[in-house]
């Protein structure tokens, strides 16, 4: 009965004119920018940063209303706006972003988006609207991650900012404000209407939590969704219905296999090697994507750092495969099976069970690795259950329209946070070290071409394609944009704030 009146209440939005329920994938556990992993749609319309992204991606001024940076990169000097207040009504000012910065800076914050801003040396508030931020050393990506909201010091100095209630009701000085949160159902806001980059066109959204899309495009069909993520195999179905209109969004999320570096076999490099040449992407990208995406060869394709001018060594070619393998010393027994002295090469391949794509993903290379002579196993279980840096292989995702070091450094540096896999590369680390605190763009292309192709050399991952997101919103909703997508289609609800109902 408890389920039954929830499904009611989450109905009931749908009655008026003056709310939009969007699909959405991913549902925070702290609603804080701070533990924010780039799959939050609802932080980045509740918070909002120093800076923002546009519709071609480029950076502007936000809560800040100009900037300066001295020619060595290391003081950064904001002028910020004087017309933001916090939800609660208290003014936005300097302190809020000195406070906000040192807390990203303390040892004791336990969060994935503290190593954007470990070359901070020193935040000074110079007035209410003026704040200097001053690096160690260079780091250009500081504009990007300035994106990031801003906390309110009034409600947080005194808190643990780890365990605080803040995190379950958070206020912020984005579009709009929560209103309600029923974790694993959906999110409620309701507008902000001193919001200080202008009205608000719809007075409520409601981001509904759907993690398969399938169902989401279901819902869509039963009127309990207006905008949403959908599968490609039902897009020409909402193509060919006049009450839908679709966009096809670019994204810069890859999906991937991630080798393990302490598995005995995939720590040889001939083995990994091998294993790239065994899967045909284009057969991946034609028939499981339904080309609404593009092969992929490294993690910087939809960037300005690299783009596609480095093409991967590794085409589709079994004959390739088996002469690495035979470099590492296997050979085909009489079932047509690789193995070495008397261990036929076999490994566990853990993907998330419940994301559709990469089950779907998974089986396909277990289809190919079973074609050269490779015996893999997959297993299915959900996201977070599993240790990502103790199993042989993963099927991951990456990829960030932002800064290039953005899913660079943390992902394939050694030793950081998100490199699950253990993968060490000196060449690797000099590149994505150089590139990150190097002030000249064209020095930084030069690096990050150099890492793209120590990467390819020295594989960490099989890369195998870039998704392309369709994005289905029911006719009469106007303002959706184009925009380049982030890990898991995070961004396409990025302006909902202007979206309006005929």
């Amino acid at each position: 009965m408890k389920k039954i009146l929830l499904s009611l209440f989450i109905l009931l939005p749908l009655i008026a004119k003056d709310s939009i329920v969007i699909a959405v994938e991913n549902e925070p556990t702290r609603l804080n920018p701070v533990f924010s992993e780039d799959h939050d749609s609802v932080l980045a319309l509740i918070f909002s940063g120093l800076t923002r992204f546009n519709d071609d991606m480029s950076l502007e001024p936000d809560l800040a209303k100009s900037w300066t940076i001295s020619k060595d990169g290391l003081v950064y000097e904001f002028e910020l706006r004087n017309d933001v207040f916090w939800h609660d009504g208290v003014k936005f000012s300097a302190k809020d972003v000195e406070f906000t910065l040192n807390t990203l800076l303390d040892k004791k914050l336990l969060a994935p988006s503290k190593d954007n801003f470990k070359d901070i040396k020193k935040v000074e508030v110079l007035s209410d609207t003026k704040v200097r931020i001053t690096l160690s050393k260079p780091f250009p990506p500081l504009l990007d991650a300035l994106s990031l909201g801003m906390l309110p010091k009034h409600i947080l100095q005194k808190e643990d900012i780890n365990k605080a209630k803040f995190n379950q009701k958070p206020i912020g000085t984005g579009p709009y404000k929560l209103k309600i949160w029923k974790k694993g159902y959906f999110t409620e806001l309701e507008a902000n209407d001193k919001f200080y980059l202008g009205k608000v066109k719809t007075k409520k959204l409601i981001l509904k939590h759907i993690k398969d899309p399938k169902i989401a495009a279901t819902e869509l069909k039963s009127n309990l969704v207006d905008v949403a993520l959908i599968d490609y195999e039902v897009l020409k179905d909402f193509q060919n219905d006049k009450n839908f209109k679709v966009n096809i969004e670019k994204s810069a999320d890859y999906r991937a296999l991630m080798f393990n570096f302490n598995n005995k076999f995939l720590k040889d490099i001939n083995v990994r090697k091998a294993l790239n040449y065994a899967v045909d992407k284009e057969s991946i990208v034609n028939n499981l994507l339904h080309n609404l995406g593009f092969v992929a060869n490294h993690p910087l394709e939809n960037s300005w750092a690299v783009g596609k001018q480095f093409k991967s060594t590794y085409e589709y070619d079994l004959n390739k495969a088996d002469e690495f393998l035979q470099k590492a010393g296997f050979k085909k027994n009489k079932n047509g099976i690789y193995e070495k002295n008397g261990e036929i090469l076999e490994f566990e391949i853990y993907t998330m069970s419940n994301d559709p794509l990469r089950v779907a993903l998974t089986q396909v290379i277990l289809s190919e690795f079973k074609k050269l002579g490779v015996v893999a196993k997959g297993i299915a279980k959900p996201a977070g259950s599993f240790d990502y840096t103790k199993i042989d292989s993963f099927l991951v995702g990456w990829g960030s329209p932002y800064d290039p070091d953005f899913h660079t450094y943390r992902v394939f540096a050694s030793e950081k946070d998100w490199n699950f896999g253990h993968y060490s590369d000196k060449e690797v680390d000099k590149s994505l070290n150089l590139a990150r605190n190097t002030l000249d763009k064209e020095e930084r292309k030069k690096e990050y071409l150099n890492f793209v192709k120590a990467l390819d050399e020295n594989p960490a991952f099989i890369f195998i394609a870039y998704i392309d997101y369709p994005v289905v919103f029911r006719k009469g909703i106007n303002g959706v944009k184009n925009y380049i997508l982030g890990h898991h289609g995070v961004g396409f609800a990025y302006n909902a704030w202007e979206w309006s109902i005929d």
